[in-house]
């Protein structure tokens, strides 16, 4: 039935976007042959965990994060979204420094898209819209929480956005929503070190392979009077059928529940002069019987600054992860960057920084160094 579902799913979007682009030819806006549209990103970073509670991650870790996004676009507004990543997916062995091992590629996206000005539909994998610091702090460990913990990513379902207010002085508006359930086919396996299929019986907030989970969000920019200034505000509820404790072992009825979400953000680009701006970004997040257990809750809080001056950089962000423990142990992780560097104008940055984590009572100190590569394309 799960299988079944899932092909059901994709021959229903592939059957919209068909029919939808028989219609677009009819207008005129067809492509032919299909025009391709890409982004390819190179990371390459290095960190180094010099002294931790934890001696077995006082290593040397050397990554790479290689990420390859196209749209082919077959007749407009429609295209097909592809995002292939490759990176670390397999943990180092303790104690030992890795050097660019325990690598995989996956496929992150793979979604039937339409577009236009003010209204927009998706379906396939993708990543439903749900907070913003996990992509957009600064720094380069500034989103490595949000990463792990609040970012929606590798979801099989539909989704769609609506521009519902779009005015030169109140700005533009967009509500969004999704229904979805995480990915459990072949696609979330990775080829190298592979990182293994997510099956139904690992449990977990969505992973029900039913569209019984939904997010939605509320996105705002370019109102006259706040230049530079863009908000979110979001939703999500995860539907969990089972959740396994550490032993793989199910949780009996009564210690799990769904888990609901909520987010609040802003983030305001303030230009002092031609060549300085500075970028402060505030988001808060709650979750509410987090990862299905239920009465566990927590509080991220994602405080963060960029100043950038000309192709200079420097960047510094906080994030607390509060957690409220049904059996009353609570704890407060934190994880603390600061980060500068420098953009030069053939597609290269270059940034150097120092991170404190306190995870469960273990702190480390890292410093590192991240090297990026951008190139756009057009076939």
């Amino acid at each position: 039935m799960p299988k079944k579902k899932n092909l059901v799913l994709l021959v229903a979007a592939a059957g919209l976007v068909f029919a939808s682009t028989v219609s677009a030819q009819e207008e005129g806006g067809v492509y032919w042959p299909p025009r391709v549209e890409g982004e390819l990103v190179i990371e390459l970073q290095n960190d180094n965990t010099f002294d931790s509670d934890d001696k077995d991650t006082e290593i040397n870790n050397l990554t790479t994060t290689t990420e390859l996004g196209l749209n082919i676009n077959f007749a407009k507004p429609f295209f097909l979204n592809t995002h292939f990543t490759l990176e670390q997916t397999g943990d180092p062995d303790p104690g030992d420094d890795c050097w660019l091992c325990e690598h995989g590629v996956f496929v992150e996206n793979l979604s039937l898209n339409w577009e236009e000005d003010r209204w927009s539909l998706i379906g396939g994998k993708f990543g439903p819209n749900f907070a913003i610091a996990w992509d957009a702090a600064p720094g380069i460990y500034g989103t490595d929480i949000g990463e792990d913990d609040i970012e929606l990513a590798e979801r099989i379902g539909f989704g769609g956005g609506a521009t519902v207010i779009q005015d030169e002085v109140l700005g533009s508006h967009t509500l969004s929503g999704s229904v979805f359930f995480t990915d459990t086919s072949g696609l979330s396996e990775s080829f190298g070190t592979n990182r293994g299929r997510t099956r139904l019986g690992d449990g977990g907030p969505s992973n029900t392979e039913s569209l019984e989970s939904f997010a939605v969000a509320l996105d705002g920019e370019e109102i006259q009077a706040l230049p530079g200034f863009r908000y979110h505000i979001g939703g999500a509820r995860q539907a969990v059928d089972r959740v396994n404790d550490e032993d793989g072992n199910p949780l009996t009825g009564d210690e799990i529940d769904d888990e609901y979400r909520f987010a609040a953000a802003g983030e305001w680009e303030i230009e002092i002069d031609e060549d300085l701006s500075v970028t402060p970004l505030l988001e808060y997040v709650r979750f509410w019987n987090a990862e299905g257990t239920q009465d566990e809750d927590r509080d991220y809080v994602t405080a963060a600054g960029l100043v950038a001056y000309g192709p200079w950089n420097m960047a510094v962000s906080y994030t607390g992860k509060f957690v409220d423990n049904p059996d009353g142990t609570d704890r407060t992780d934190y994880s603390f960057q600061v980060s500068g560097g420098y953009a030069f104008d053939f597609g290269v940055t270059f940034d150097v920084g120092y991170k404190f984590d306190q995870a469960e009572d273990v702190d480390s100190h890292l410093i590192g160094a991240l090297l990026v590569y951008e190139l756009g394309f057009g076939i």
